[in-house]
């Protein structure tokens, strides 16, 4: 009987040092691409800035947000258009979700269950201020993991200025005499 426990408890510290070190190998493929998240999510903004129409960027959305989105790919986002095209990105910053906060800080073990996925579904959080022909806006983006390559899971632009207003044509008479 000593021996079955023995090797159950061998096995046991296998497993946690397997999954130690795939873990450890995951947060460093993170680190090593840090800037190419960046520039991914960037070219991502600058591809959306050119037409303000979803359907420019509908190639680098993850799967499940594309079938979110399906509805409204053709619509314009009339509220942005007045921004422009994208002509900077200025305090590019990336964080993964894993290291946003330490792991002391987690108050509940759902706390730790949704950094260990951000994990291991490698989800990254891109912000930075775009310089754009219009104005200034800033920009947040959430990327996934999928079929191998990162692909967007959310992004949303906040413009810091207000949109100009429009300007309708002044009203005419129509006198039918």
């Amino acid at each position: 009987m000593r021996r079955f426990f023995a090797g159950l408890g061998v096995l046991s510290a296998l497993l946690l040092v397997f999954t130690a070190s795939f873990l450890v190998n995951v947060a460093a493929d993170i680190e090593r691409h840090r800037g190419e998240y960046g520039t991914l999510t960037i070219e991502i903004t600058r591809e959306l800035s050119r037409s303000w129409r979803l359907t420019g960027i509908e190639h680098y959305y993850v799967a499940d947000a594309r079938a979110e989105l399906e509805p409204v790919l053709g619509m314009a986002l009339a509220d942005l258009k007045h921004l422009g095209i994208l002509l900077a990105a200025d305090g590019v910053k990336v964080e993964a979700y894993w290291s946003r906060q330490p792991w002391r800080e987690a108050a509940s073990p759902s706390e730790a269950a949704e950094r260990l996925a951000g994990l291991i579904g490698r989800r990254i959080k891109v912000s930075f201020t775009g310089e754009f022909a219009g104005g200034l806006a800033d920009v947040t983006a959430e990327l996934r993991r999928e079929g191998g390559r990162m692909k967007l899971w959310r992004l949303r632009v906040d413009s810091r200025g207000t949109a100009p207003p429009l300007e309708y044509p002044a009203p005419r008479v129509v006198s039918h005499a």
